[in-house]
């Protein structure tokens, strides 16, 4: 189907419609006539910007990771920016559960390739050990994923206090909220994977920089 010379709509316009539709009624009930009948236009209209359905869904995962960003320099500690982008990981895959296949299918879909190269390659500025680069990523990727789809899963149910009394007293005491569990364990994940990485191949290991 021709393009129309003139765009309707704007891509962003679209992909924010596309990825509210997959996180409301599922990725399944995206289409092209779904879309435009969503945005009020012709299903024409978006081959402006997209060839088919399969490139919205790229560009809504795109979307959904836009806040998962590379510092432009050096002025905070690096475990402190890894950390925020992890967070920003898991809440992507949090809020967009649908698109997690997608979203882990990143590298052969072009989704986020810059961003990561940039991240390794700030990281090795840094002097975190090369060997230390790619499990580190690949861990904490890992326990985003686990992290998000189980509260995404779990929601605000709490135990039955009459079937599991002491689940749900342990539940009412519990000390750290989701957030600081997902902290915690990330930095846990950082300090141990350098540290061995760093014990296997006899390098210095790399100072922590205090925030300015």
């Amino acid at each position: 189907m021709a393009r129309p010379k003139v765009p309707l709509i704007s891509k962003r316009a679209a992909l924010e419609a596309a990825l509210d539709i997959i996180d409301t009624e599922g990725i399944d009930a995206l289409s092209i006539r779904r879309l435009a009948d969503r945005l009020g236009v012709n299903g024409a209209s978006l081959y402006h910007h997209f060839r088919n359905k399969d490139e919205i869904v790229v560009g809504a995962a795109k979307l959904a990771l836009e806040e998962v960003r590379v510092p432009q320099g050096h002025e905070e500690p690096w475990q402190v920016w890894l950390l925020r982008n992890a967070r920003r990981l898991r809440a992507a895959f949090r809020d967009h559960p649908d698109l997690v296949p997608v979203m882990l299918r990143r590298e052969p879909l072009g989704i986020g390739t810059s961003q990561l190269e940039q991240t390794f390659a700030m990281l090795a500025e840094e002097g975190v050990p090369l060997g230390a680069i790619a499990p580190m990523m690949e861990a904490l990727e890992l326990y985003a994923i686990g992290s998000a789809l189980h509260e995404s899963a779990a929601g605000s149910a709490k135990p039955d206090r009459k079937r599991a009394p002491h689940m749900a007293e342990a539940d009412a005491a519990r000390a750290l909220t989701p957030d600081e569990i997902f902290d915690l364990v990330c930095e846990q994940i950082v300090a141990t994977i350098v540290r061995v990485a760093t014990e296997k191949s006899g390098a210095p290991k790399p100072k922590r920089r205090r925030s300015a």
